[in-house]
């Protein structure tokens, strides 16, 4: 078992809580899934356990089982998203790493002992903050202002011009994306698409809090805001979290109570690869196309004046037909080609805890874990993909996850003599649903009005996908000795 407290956490504060585990803690493997803004992260602690199944830990956030699924919207048979076709966030990043206190890691026996099989993986323990209880009232405000931008780009030969030439030594063709043509001339313009793509990023992040108690009862309550803008353009990641820790004392009863609220909302693009479906990929991502465009052609003349799209080889197909053929510029993928996803978070619970007598206490949980994750893709007209789908195509994914868990624990410790009789009495109860609704279709009856009622209805599907899952238990250990 090893800890991170507050401090340590936020001395490279990131978005996702779990890049700020980096470096503080052996045996932890993070992987970041991209550099994109709101792009997930995955940890796994002193390597797999399984070849079947995640190996990232579970998490525990005071008391609760917390999920932290990275759900991808839909899959290459339905909609053609797929894991590399954009980023995606995982659930922990709802949490906001100002409202931490401290995380423990776990794994092997110790985490075990504690969570069963869930375990298999190890677990991450997160206590969030709690009011201080010496009578005074603590207001806090902070700010922190980051930018990011490309580290290195890589080396592109500015020799050679669009175009091949053949193994006689003669130019095949320049009516092709790959640069092995005719050497540049004395002024000709060589572009720096590359360079000229990439935008500098920017985050801001603020966080209040309110905390203060005395020795009946302490609270603590925070309300944060996140935006990050990301090195491309028509991309970001923003979040807004609220959290109320507080806990009472009436006699021989507390009660300790915590609820947090978030919304985040993630504006992506099509990356390394296009979508996909069961005849292959469609379409291509702006990564892909950016480091493949020639440096002769001017990448950011993306349209034309009229509002059409601009293409390289126009010549060849005056006529538009040959589409599939094209790769998209990335100008056009960004600005034409529009996806997001939103996430609305609840999570809370409520511990009430009854000492009976010196030697009795009676104590109960009751958590819960609540959100729905909205997807949306549209492919715009005229975009190089399939035939089918070159008069746009639209795409929608909502899920809902619930997760209700109860827990009633009566401990007695008393002595008689020399005889020490000790019990623990328990009661567990978990409900999972799990909800998913997707709709899907193509070719649109009017361009530019991208919705479901104007598409032809013969190529509209729908799915709907739900599951649940009831665990009931009980507990005794009863340990005596002399």
């Amino acid at each position: 078992m090893q800890d991170v407290n507050s401090k340590e956490l936020l001395k490279n504060k990131s978005a996702n809580v779990i890049n700020s585990l980096n470096g503080k803690i052996a045996g932890v493997n993070i992987t970041q899934s991209g550099g994109a803004a709101g792009s997930g992260s995955q940890i796994v602690l002193r390597g797999g356990t399984s070849l079947e199944r995640d190996n990232q830990p579970s998490f525990v956030v005071d008391g609760v089982i917390y999920d932290n699924t990275t759900a991808i919207s839909g899959d290459s048979g339905f909609d053609g998203m797929v894991r590399t076709a954009s980023s995606f966030g995982n659930r922990v990043m709802d949490i906001n790493p100002e409202d931490i206190e401290n995380m423990s890691v776990l794994k092997g026996t110790a985490a075990a002992a504690l969570y069963g099989s869930r375990a298999a993986a190890g677990v991450i323990v997160i206590t969030t903050k709690k009011g201080n209880t010496d009578g005074n009232t603590e207001v806090t405000f902070n700010t922190r202002f980051s930018t990011s931008w490309v580290n290195r780009l890589p080396d592109i030969q500015e020799t050679y011009k669009r175009g091949k030439y053949n193994s006689l030594g003669n130019l095949e063709t320049d009516w092709e994306m790959s640069s092995w043509g005719d050497k540049y001339g004395a002024g000709e313009k060589v572009y720096d698409n590359i360079g000229n793509f990439f935008d500098n990023g920017t985050s801001y992040d603020n966080t209040l809090t309110v905390s203060g108690g005395n020795k009946s009862g302490s609270f603590y309550l925070s309300i944060s805001r996140f935006d990050q803008n990301g090195i491309v353009l028509e991309t970001g990641y923003d979040k807004t979290t609220f959290r109320f820790n507080g806990d009472r004392k009436y006699g021989n009863l507390t009660v300790a109570a915590n609820v947090a609220y978030s919304v985040s909302k993630t504006d992506k693009t099509l990356t390394s690869s296009g979508l996909w479906d069961e005849n292959g990929k469609g379409g291509n991502g702006a990564m892909e196309a950016i480091y493949s465009w020639p440096r002769s052609e001017n990448m950011e003349h993306w349209i034309n004046e009229d509002g059409s799209k601009y293409r390289i080889f126009q010549a060849l197909d005056p006529n538009n037909q040959n589409l599939v053929a094209d790769i998209d510029n990335p100008y056009w993928i960004i600005n034409k080609n529009k996806m997001w996803d939103k996430t609305t978070r609840f999570t809370g619970s409520v511990a009430p805890s009854y000492k009976v007598a010196d030697w009795l206490n009676i104590s109960y949980r009751l958590g819960l874990d609540r959100y729905t994750t909205n997807d949306y893709t549209y492919v715009a007209p005229g975009a190089a993909m399939k035939d089918i789908y070159q008069n746009g195509r639209l795409s929608t994914s909502d899920l809902t996850y619930e997760y209700l868990t109860s827990n009633l624990i009566v401990t007695a410790n008393k002595k008689f003599g020399d005889f020490d009789f000790n019990l623990m009495l328990g009661q567990s109860a978990e409900d999972t649903k799990v909800q998913r609704e997707r709709r899907t279709g193509y070719d649109f009856i009017t361009p530019n009005f991208p919705s479901f009622d104007n598409i032809d209805q013969s190529t509209k599907q729908f799915q709907s996908y739900q599951s649940r899952k009831r665990l009931m238990g009980g507990f005794r250990r009863i340990p005596c000795s002399l």
